[in-house]
């Protein structure tokens, strides 16, 4: 008969090694979703960024409940780093489309407050 599963129960080096796959698994979920969170960021696709952003929240307090684990291998700080720099990016894209929100704003107060100098100034001639 096919057995999976080894009957004989882990050692401590067989449960480490299986507690570092998990933390391999949980850092490429963690990498995965901010590259997806990245892509939408570049297409300005902010409510998905978001809904994204949530998950990831819930995600990197699972991950890193454990602050031992993330000194364990160099393949962990690697993980940590491309995290790092994934979120550089998408922080820099937050900031340029917080500009752009800004700068539209700015705009439509412009045209609304030469709209009421017009409407006021308008009114004062009709007075007259």
């Amino acid at each position: 008969m096919l057995q999976l599963v080894s009957k004989e129960p882990l050692d401590a080096a067989g449960e480490r090694e299986s507690h570092l796959r998990w933390k391999r698994f949980q850092l490429a979920k963690l990498l995965r979703c901010t590259e997806e969170i990245l892509v939408c960021a570049q297409k300005g696709e902010w409510e998905t960024v978001e809904a994204l952003e949530n998950f990831r929240k819930e995600e990197i307090a699972t991950c890193f409940s454990d602050h031992n684990d993330m000194k364990e291998t160099p393949l962990i700080a690697e993980a940590l780093a491309t995290l790092i720099h994934l979120n550089k990016q998408i922080a820099e894209l937050v900031k340029q489309a917080k500009d752009e929100v800004i700068s539209t704003q700015r705009t439509l107060l412009n045209g609304k407050s030469a709209v009421d100098n017009y409407t006021d100034y308008r009114e004062g001639f009709e007075l007259s």
